[in-house]
């Protein structure tokens, strides 16, 4: 990866609607060269895929919360079986497998407290897998552009 290859990514995090002679603009090379790394971006598994970044208060999810979870034991089932449970259930934006007092961090958004409370009572406490469920809510966003620096 050379700096194109990284000028390309930046301008595509940043707006991955661009057209391609503007991004061969920004990146200083031709339009065939441009398409050309970009495919291999792609290829490779370094450009994962391109979404619209959507406003979810605007479309009714007005609340952000972060999930703490806690696995009643650690077999290969229970975690097969949990991570099951997270790929079907709605308003799980991020699940991560972490370190520390509990085994996994999700970013849920949920259109309200009662969304959040039937997330965490009805879905997640009542999974066989689950122990213990701590939940954050977030009162404000600071950032949220998720920018590789580059």
């Amino acid at each position: 990866m050379d700096k194109f290859d990284r000028k390309i990514l930046d301008s595509l995090q940043r707006d991955s609607a661009v057209s391609r002679g503007a991004l061969a603009e920004q990146v200083g090379l031709s339009e065939s060269q441009v398409a050309r790394r970009r495919q291999a971006l792609e290829q490779s598994g370094v450009i994962r895929r391109y979404r619209a970044d959507l406003d979810g208060r605007s479309l009714g999810f007005a609340v952000t919360a972060f999930v703490h979870v806690k696995l009643k034991g650690h077999s290969d089932g229970n975690a097969r079986r949990f991570r099951d449970l997270v790929r079907m259930t709605p308003g799980i934006l991020e699940a991560h497998a972490v370190t520390g007092d509990f085994d996994y961090l999700m970013k849920v958004c949920v259109a309200d407290l009662d969304a959040l409370r039937d997330l965490v009572n009805g879905v997640l406490l009542m999974h066989q897998t689950v122990d213990r469920v701590r939940s954050e809510i977030v009162l404000e966003i600071l950032r949220d552009d998720q920018l590789l620096v580059l």
